[in-house]
Order: C-alpha cells, then structure tokens, then sequence
C-alpha cells in the first residue's frame, strides 16, 4: 500500500512538471493578465493550465447543412486589399523580430503547417476550384520565387527566347562528346553503355512535360528528338494554340535543362511585407432551418508582389547624370548685364548657346514669354511654338496645357479606358502574383490559434479565423458565380475601375436584399 501510494505521488509530480513545460512551451500568446499577475520577469507570458486549454480550444464546428435546408446560394470571389485599414490585422507584423513570439501575420501561421505538410496547397492557376495540388518538390519553392534574369542582368530570358537553338546546341556538344547522336532511335549496346558510363549526361529526350495544361495539347505529354525536330521545322503550319505551346515547351526545357543559378535566375523569398492582398472564395446561404442568411469561407490565397516585376538597378534606362540638366537663373545672368531684363545676361544672349536672341527684346520670338522663362522650363526661346503644333507657347502656358507636347500627340497618347488595367484591387493584373491557394476547412485550426491584433480592444484578443468567419475585414468581389463561366467584373465592367467598384456593390446589394426580401410580407 506504501509503494502504491509512493507511485501515485510521483505520478501528481510528474504530471504537474509536465503542465508547467507545457505552459511554458505553449506560450504563444501572452494576455494582459500574464503580464499583471507575473512576479518575476521570466514568469511574463507563462500560460496557467486554464490558459493553455483556452488556448488549444478547436475552432468552432460548422456543422451539417443538409440540401433541403438550403433554400438559395451564391458563390463569390472577393480580394482583401491590405493597403486599407481595416484589413491590416490580416498583414501585420511584417517584421516579425521587433515584437513578441505571440505576434505573427497570418501568413506566417499559414507557412508553417505548409512547410511541415500539414496543410495540402493547390496550384495558384485554377486552385480555387482545388484542381491540382502541389507535390512535395513544389511545396518546397512556395515561398521563394524564381527570379528570371532579363538581357541586361543575364542569359534566362535570351536563352528562352532562343529555346531551339539552345537545345540543339546542347545536342550538338553530346554529339561530339560520344561520336553519335544519343537520341537516335537504334543505338548499339555498346552505344548504350558509353551513354550510361558518363555520371554527368544531360537526358534530354525523351523529355516528359511537366505542365499539365501544356502537356495535354501533346500526345502523351512526351516529346521525342524527332517530335522536337518535327515540331519546330513545321512551326507555322501549326494551329496557332499549338504553336502557342510549343514556345512554352521551348522555355520549360531550357528552364530545367540549361539554366544555372545567378546566371540565368535567382531565387527571391517572399518577405511578409511583399503581401499586397488575400483573395477569398465563400459561399453565401439562407438556411431556412435557422432562419438567416449565413457566410462560409472556402478558399483563400495570398498575393504578393510579382518578382518579375521587381526594380533591378540595371533596369534603370537613365542615372541622374544622363538626364539633360536645364540652367539656373544664375547661370543666365552670369557674364555681364541684362539689358533688356528677360533674365539671360547681353553675353549670354549673343553667343547663340540658347538660340538665336536679342539681346535688345525680352521676347525674342514675340509669344508673350520672356526669353529667361523659356529657357529655364526647356522651351525654345526663339521658336514661338515650341511642339509646332500651332498654337505659341504663350497661349499654352495661359492654357494650363504642355508646350512641349503637340495637342494631335496628346490624342493618339491617350489610353483606352476599355483597354485600361488601373484596378489595382484585382490580383490577376500582371504587377500582383497569386502564390498558392488552401482549402479554408484545412487551415481553420492554425488560424484559430493564431492571433491577430485587436485595434478596439487589446486586453481581448481575436483570432484569425473569427475575423475571417464574422467578415471583419473590407472585401471587394472581383467575381461572382454566373452564366457565364463565372466571368470576373473585368469581364464585362472593362472601362473603369470605379464601375467595376459599382458593379461589386450591386452584387453584395443583391445579397443582402435577398435575406431582406424574405421577410417581406
């Protein structure tokens, strides 16, 4: 009876060390009360067995809807600009270092069930509707991005713009190295075996396309030397989205075959603050078993700054130094007197570097502007009408319109709106890139212990998943579920983004009027 009452001693013992290690190792989030109840420094941020079950509490069960509770639906897509105010829980901190562990943007909760694998992601083409999901290889380059070195940094983009040259140059030097092309379709035995004695041989063909939606417009996504030389020499007999593809299989062959590392490309990672939006795919329902109309996530993905994108030094056209630099108004009047006071010096006016002037008129070209004021904003101070699109200078100033810009350039310079790309709150545009998408389901329970900043009241913290289940941030639908292959506004609202802004208004109007709707006798 004594051993027995020994063990189960040490047994309390042990189980309470193991809930102080765990208190201590699960103190991610650290309330006020850990702060005003520590009687110690290192006791800051210790979590009470209370706390920490409070802490690992699962996010709240959607529960079963059945068909015949639901009464009528709609799907929409929606993007969260993190450039406004209300969304930037979902954003910050970008810098994780200057705050405490419990402080993390939801993209960090996000990433690290991702790198473990405990959340499966899908392709960022095409992954709201979770068509393709991204393997262990792929995983792996989520938050990094390849970085395409352009012609004035290195070879990546001359090399996939020349891809058949670059491949049959590479066939040509193992044609050379072995005596015989590797790819012909007989080869000897001994052939074969020279081929499988060289560690280092480059296996280009038969070469296995690795983009599905390319790989689908070839037979059997494979393609041969003789396919390779067949393709290319009949090019423009192709149908024209053949032939669209094959450009594709040029630059993906180059890409994986031929490109080295801070040669052709370089790897950017994604940095926390390079994250300019969520898109967010949910549901809207009226259960009629509960009377009310009711929101569920069901995709979500984050959008970061396209890496194609990025300013590069060797990008710059012109330095400060090769931009022409106009004079001063010391350096007018520098060399003597100014007769006739239009701001250039007697001297200056007669050596001609300004123009043809008279050192006796203030108007050499008579368009009611001094000589000096015409220098001093790049005119021509001899010319009347400087863009000769005939109207003088003068009456341009007096205008409020470019003197330096002919008025029949101003029209053909003009951009279509239809054409125009300016809503930056659709991340399909080419300067935004979509990095990944998730099941909603899959990252609740992450989402749920992370938590994010409570701007109305601190002492209470708020969750990642609350605010995105009660809708606490400012969304924008870019698209609807519709007719039309569930079209984007862009689609269709193509002239400006203030329309496109109108129309998604109409959309969530249309919503919430039909909840209205119901009760209306």
């Amino acid at each position: 009876m004594k051993l027995n009452t020994t063990n189960f001693f040490v047994f309390i013992v042990n189980v309470l060390l193991i809930v102080g290690l765990n208190a201590q190792n699960n103190s991610y989030k650290a309330g006020l009360s850990n702060l005003l109840n520590a009687p110690n420094p290192e006791d800051i941020g210790v979590r009470t067995a209370s706390q920490i079950k409070a802490d690992s509490e699962d996010p709240l069960e959607y529960g079963y809807v059945d068909d015949n509770d639901i009464v009528w639906s709609t799907t929409v897509w929606e993007v969260i600009d993190l450039d406004e105010r209300v969304n930037f829980p979902l954003l910050y901190p970008t810098d994780t270092f200057s705050v405490g562990n419990e402080r993390r943007p939801m993209l960090w909760w996000l990433r690290q069930e991702i790198e473990k694998g405990a959340i499966p992601v899908y392709d960022s083409e095409g992954g709201d509707y979770f068509i393709k999901k991204l393997n262990d290889i792929e995983i792996e380059d989520v938050f990094r991005q390849k970085f395409i070195y352009t012609e004035s940094e290195g070879y990546g983009a001359d090399r996939q713009n020349n891809g058949y040259e670059e491949i049959q140059n590479l066939v040509y030097e193992q044609e050379e190295l072995f005596g015989f092309n590797p790819y012909e379709e007989s080869l000897s035995d001994d052939e074969m075996i020279l081929i499988q004695s060289r560690p280092n041989f480059i296996k280009v063909f038969p070469y296995q396309i690795k983009r599905e939606d390319v790989a689908e417009y070839f037979d059997d996504g494979i393609i041969t030397y003789q396919g390779f030389l067949d393709y290319d020499t009949n090019y423009f007999d192709l149908p024209t989205d053949i032939q669209d593809q094959w450009v594709l299989v040029l630059s993906e062959m180059v890409e994986e075959l031929l490109f080295v590392e801070d040669e052709d490309y370089e790897w950017i990672e994604v940095e926390y603050a390079e994250l300019r939006q969520w898109l967010i795919k949910g549901v809207w329902y009226f259960d009629k078993k509960y009377s009310e109309l009711i929101y569920r996530p069901i995709a979500i993905a984050p959008v970061i700054n396209n890496p194609d994108l990025k300013d590069r030094e060797s990008d710059e056209i012109e330095s400060d130094e090769d931009e022409e630099k106009l004079p001063t108004a010391e350096d007018l009047l520098a060399d003597g007197p100014d007769s006739d006071g239009d701001g250039i010096s007697d001297n200056n006016e007669e050596s001609g570097d300004y123009g043809d002037l008279d050192a006796n008129d203030p108007d050499s070209d008579g368009d009611g502007l001094n000589d000096g004021f015409e220098v001093l904003r790049g005119l021509y101070p001899d010319d009347s009408d400087s863009d000769g699109d005939g109207t003088m200078d003068g009456e341009e100033i007096a205008n409020n319109t470019d003197p330096l810009v002919a008025e029949n350039e101003i029209e053909l310079e003009e951009v279509d709106d239809s054409e125009s790309v300016d809503d930056e709150s659709v991340a399909v545009q080419q300067k935004f890139k979509v990095l990944f998408w998730i099941y909603y389901p899959h990252a609740r329970e992450i989402l749920k212990r992370g938590q994010a900043f409570n701007t109305r009241n601190m002492t209470q913290s708020v969750s990642f998943d609350e605010i995105i289940n009660s809708r606490r941030f400012s969304g924008v639908i870019y698209k609807e579920e519709n007719v039309y292959e569930n079209r984007e506004v862009k689609d269709y609202m193509n002239n400006n983004s203030f329309m496109r802004l109108l129309e998604s208004e109409r959309i969530k109007e249309k919503i919430r009027n039909f909840e209205h709707d119901m009760w209306s006798w």
